[in-house]
């Protein structure tokens, strides 16, 4: 436990003055409380509501491709979810991507998300999500949001979550949480929530439908397990790489691709037409030919809603 920070470290100490700044900016201009809760409640409701497990795992593989190759873990618990991961720990940049929107500095890297957006679905499944990292832990509360806005902008009709956060103590946490301290054992960064009522039914379904074809676009992912206490067993999911192919292994279900990719230089039209965090002139194109299948069902993947 030793090796992780507490909450006076460098990204409590921003996570503390960002949040303060946002209140004073609520002070100064009221509705953007209300702006940001219906931005929040857009996300949980729309295309990423039913992504929580998905928008967990990119934000994870994100983190692993920062350090070369790692782990992913998903548990879910009768009252939490946990995803674990051994990639980088948070950075002051990862933290701003979590308390604001459209912010996030993924660019022209092997990063999946662009827009810092994904991680607000988690409101559809919890009102109490917290992000433990090596480098400095913090919590959102809806209920404590709702208390320090209030204060600030008394009149406004509903209140965002994911705007204002406060650094954690990660070890005590840990004291009282065995699954937590368990993988604080070997993980870089834990993302715990807290289940609202109802939503364990959705997560277990995520878990059981996850594509494992996953993998083969973050080859740097080598392994992916998911846990379901309610199962016998967990989806143990593994990329080998032998002989220029890759062999996708879930659960004993094996399955070998060649991977391709091409960077695409973008014409002036799509370049005309690209949003502010999109790479200015390139993008990545990757596939994957399946070697078993004799007349496979082609299939565009996005990982984006």
């Amino acid at each position: 436990m030793s090796k992780w920070v507490g909450p006076d470290g460098e990204i409590g100490r921003y996570v503390r003055e960002e949040s303060e700044s946002t209140l004073s900016a609520y002070r100064a201009q009221p509705n953007l409380v209300e702006e940001q809760a219906n931005q929040e409640q857009d996300t949980a409701r729309g295309g990423y509501a039913d992504r929580q497990v998905v928008e967990l795992v990119q934000n994870s593989a994100d983190q692993i491709a920062k350090v070369g190759a790692g782990r992913i873990y998903i548990r879910l618990t009768d009252s939490h979810l946990y995803c674990a991961d051994d990639g980088a720990p948070l950075d002051q940049d990862g933290a701003k991507a979590l308390l604001f929107s459209h912010l996030s500095p993924k660019r022209a890297t092997a990063e999946i998300g662009r827009f810092g957006v994904g991680f607000k679905s988690v409101l559809r499944v919890t009102d109490k999500p917290a992000v433990f990292s090596r480098s400095g832990s913090i919590q959102f509360d809806r209920r404590r949001a709702q208390q320090r806005i209030a204060k600030v902008a008394p009149s406004a009709g509903d209140y965002p979550v994911l705007r204002v956060a406060e650094p954690i103590d990660p070890a005590a946490t840990a004291k009282t949480d065995p699954h937590l301290d368990e993988l604080m054992g070997w993980a870089r960064n834990v993302v715990r929530l807290p289940l609202k009522r109802g939503a364990r039914d959705s997560l277990a379904e995520q878990l059981r439908s996850f594509a494992p074809e996953f993998l083969l676009f973050v080859p740097h992912v080598r392994q992916l397990d998911l846990a379901d206490d309610a199962s016998d067993e967990p989806r143990n999911l593994r990329l080998i790489e032998a002989g220029g192919q890759i062999e996708l292994n879930d659960g004993g279900q094996r399955s070998r691709w060649m991977l391709f990719s091409r960077e695409h230089e973008l014409s002036d039209d799509a370049k005309a037409d690209s949003r502010a965090l999109d790479d200015a002139d390139r993008v990545k194109i990757a596939w994957a030919a399946p070697l078993d299948a004799r007349n496979p069902l082609q299939q565009f993947w996005a990982f984006f809603p």
